[in-house]
């Protein structure tokens, strides 16, 4: 990728990531705790108040204001006399026809006179009682009406009971203490539902021709109570008549009807404008006054007349065209230009070689600003901060902000400067949502500084363990430090503090290891080292149709992986991608594997019945073969790279030649250099070129003879300087003395791989 449209993506992704930054982060009140103490410090300096301003009440105090004066109303219930007179009318009108009723029988049944005029009057009275009989039946049974129709006293004292009933009053509504009580008493009078209230107070609202007056809550009940409080003054009245106490439980039972309702409505409006009344304030503080002193410590008190100053001076601040949002703004887009700036020189960044790659550190400061404000939003918006106070006193909330998640992603995905850099994109930001307290930025860097270097070139998944274990002794002595400066050491503090932030950090590392890096490999085409170690393991499928197609070829990858890994490690290259590179660089030579000396048995050579230009094909298609099973096999452009690159553009000798003296005795054939060269590319990074030199080497030490150091040296130094003189090292940054290393490393391996041995008694 050219410098300039790198740079332009840079920028761009500057832009963007200033711009969420901005976005998300507006909140001016943060800079307002740049100066904000801390529960139980010492106040480092005297504070004055420079204003007149009001103390509010917390959320959490008007709340249980307002609950203590809704609990204050009681329940208001109406006695309706309109309804009471109609249903004692009702009643009323009842006994008389009653009454009626049992007159007329009592004559009928005097009655014993023959006289005609008699007997028409007698029929008369006949159908009068008859039609009333009639009525009366609708309401009562026969064996009710009978006894109370022919008892005068039992009617007067069943009405004046009724009365009395009605003037006691009949709720609606069952007041009930718990849920217990309520299900008693359903069970007791063998009711599925009734209307019912949970209530608490001694008292309730009676409103009775349009005064209102307090009762007693015994006083409201309901009518199965009723009943039963007026049948048992009947039953006293007439204790030995078990027909009269029958008709008494039916006349009751049918008659009576709620006269006292429960006026939910009211009661809900007298609730509401009760929490209406409690005042958000608890108190002023004038103009001139002390809130502070030097060197006093900071109460409860004391922090809430601080806030509240703030609050005022920020409602006046509200009348400024420049405020702190401005300044704010100003110091988070320097912070991620200068995050950026460091990538214009950064050599991992360099060495990207798609737009995709770069996006990617962009899409990880996206994900860390979204992180810090979820958390900020959940803190500030829905009062987590308050709720973890009340549920676990002492949590030091902003040890809840994820400040580990791409650090440790970044360290992963590229490397521990990559992750450094990260590292202080999240302490600065993480500083600043803390009211731009520079302890706190640097206790957290600290933090992650030394919990990221387990994971440099992790090469096991343990290592995120170990990564937490250091994170969180690091933790400690960083909360330990912050909570000295703040004058807040104890122990149930501090141990509280130090489990949430042990559990937070250990959600970021599980989320970074399990989600996001893989996601972003994905993504961006990124190989972490953890993707490499998979891919060396033998039973990968492509390493297996090595191994069966091309047992030589399988045998020769080993052989450059180990040569090529060891030197690898004196120039600081990446190891272990070389290694990977170096066991799939030959993947190509399964499509025709006789046709490669590693594979060919009893000494049989195809290419001795080919032209050398048809040998020339076959030899340079294992390049673009290999590259085209690295597609199918789904390996890493990273590491395909390794099959593209390794051969270069350099010349196949022994075919070139061969031509060369076939065409001595055909003067008319054209033999061209280019014609017997392999396509590339040159080798566009130093594991490339190290695998170059480590395939040719091993191919051409096991040719040779003479093993001993000087042929081994020379046959080293010849083959580099060949590779070097030919301008195959041109695009891939090898230095003069990284090559001459590589010279010493390769004499040391191959030395040490076939150093001459001892010859046993009876060896020749």
């Amino acid at each position: 990728m050219k410098k300039k449209k790198k740079k332009l993506h840079l920028f761009l992704g500057c832009v963007l990531v200033s711009a969420i930054a901005i976005f998300l982060f507006p909140d001016k009140n943060i800079a307002m705790q740049a100066d904000h103490p801390h529960l139980g410090q010492l106040s480092t300096r005297t504070i004055i108040s420079p204003i007149n301003f009001d103390i509010p009440k917390s959320k959490q105090e008007i709340e249980i204001e307002r609950q203590r004066a809704e609990e204050k109303v009681s329940a208001i219930f109406e006695y309706n006399t309109d309804e009471t007179n109609r249903i004692s009318e009702d009643l009323k009108q009842y006994l008389h026809k009653l009454a009626q009723y049992g007159n007329l029988q009592a004559q009928i049944n005097a009655s014993g006179s023959t006289n005609p005029d008699a007997a028409d009057t007698l029929q008369m009275k006949v159908q009068q009682a008859s039609r009333i009989y009639e009525v009366l039946k609708q309401r009562l049974s026969i064996t009710a009406i009978k006894p109370l129709s022919q008892n005068a006293k039992a009617r007067d004292s069943v009405f004046s009971v009724f009365n009395q009933m009605l003037k006691r009053g009949i709720s609606n509504t069952l007041l009930a203490k718990t849920e217990t009580e309520l299900k008693l008493f359903m069970e007791s009078y063998n009711v599925q539902e009734i209307r019912h209230l949970i209530y608490n107070k001694t008292t309730v609202a009676m409103i009775r021709d349009s005064e209102e007056m307090t009762l007693e809550t015994s006083a409201i009940q309901p009518l199965q109570r009723r009943i039963d409080e007026s049948f048992a003054q009947l039953q006293q009245a007439f204790p030995s008549d078990q027909g009269l106490q029958s008709a008494f439980y039916e006349v009751l039972y049918v008659f009576s009807l709620p006269n006292v309702f429960y006026l939910e409505k009211e009661t809900e409006a007298r609730k509401v404008a009760a929490r209406d009344k409690v005042t958000l304030i608890k108190g002023m503080v004038p103009r001139g006054m002390e809130i502070v002193s030097q060197g006093a410590p900071i109460t409860k008190e004391i922090l809430e007349k601080i806030e509240a100053l703030q609050q005022a001076q920020q409602k006046e601040e509200n009348e400024r065209t420049l405020t702190a949002t401005y300044g704010q703004a100003t110091i988070i887009a320097l912070i991620i230009i200068a995050f950026f700036f460091y990538f214009f020189y950064n050599e991992t960044v360099r060495k990207f070689k798609s737009p995709r790659q770069l996006w990617s550190l962009v899409l990880l400061a996206i994900i860390q600003l979204l992180a810090f404000w979820a958390v900020h939003y959940l803190s500030s918006n829905l009062n987590m901060a308050e709720f973890l106070n009340g549920q676990v006193k002492g949590v030091d909330f902003m040890w809840l902000y994820p400040f580990a998640l791409t650090p440790v992603i970044a360290t992963v995905l590229f490397n521990y400067r990559l992750g450094l850099a990260f590292s202080v994109l999240s302490s600065l930001i993480f500083g600043i949502l803390n009211g731009y307290d520079l302890a706190a930025t640097i206790a957290v860097f600290a933090v992650l500084i030394i919990s990221l270097v387990p994971l440099v070139r992790i090469r096991y998944r343990v290592q995120f363990i170990y990564a937490i274990i250091v994170g969180v002794v690091s933790m400690a002595a960083s909360i330990s430090i912050m909570f000295l400066l703040r004058n807040r050491m104890n122990f149930e503090s501090f141990y509280q503090t130090l489990a949430a932030a042990s559990a937070n950090f250990a959600v970021c590392i599980a989320i970074s290891s399990a989600f996001f890096v893989h996601l972003m490999e994905r993504i961006f085409g990124i190989t972490t080292v953890l993707t490499l170690m998979e891919m060396s393991d033998f039973n990968r499928p492509a390493l297996k149709r090595i191994s069966e197609l091309a047992p030589g070829t399988f045998h020769h990858s080993i052989q450059v992986s180990n040569l090529a890994e060891k030197v690898a490690e004196s120039i600081e290259a990446n190891s272990l991608l070389v290694r990977v590179m170096a066991l799939y660089h030959d993947i190509g030579k399964t499509m025709r594997p006789e046709f490669f000396t590693e594979n060919q048995k009893q000494g049989i050579n195809p290419h001795n019945s080919l032209d050398p230009m048809q040998s020339v094909k076959i030899i340079c298609g294992h390049v673009e073969q290999g590259y085209t099973l690295a597609q199918e096999y789904k390996i890493p452009e990273l590491v395909a790279a390794g099959i593209r690159e390794h051969h270069g553009t350099t010349t196949i000798q022994y075919f070139y030649h061969k031509a060369l003296e076939a065409a001595k005795d055909d003067p008319s054939k054209v033999v061209k250099l280019e014609d017997f060269q392999y396509k590339g590319p040159k080798p566009q990074s130093k594991e490339t070129a190290i695998l170059m030199l480590a395939d040719i080497i091993e191919a051409t030490s096991r040719s040779m003879s003479n093993m001993d150091s000087e042929a081994l040296q020379e046959m080293i130094h010849n083959t580099i300087q060949g590779r070097f003189n030919e301008g195959q090292f041109s695009e891939c940054n090898l230095s003069v003395r990284e090559l001459f290393k590589l010279e010493q490393a390769f004499l040391r391996s191959l030395d040490g791989t076939y150093h001459t041995r001892v010859k046993y008694p009876g060896q020749k």
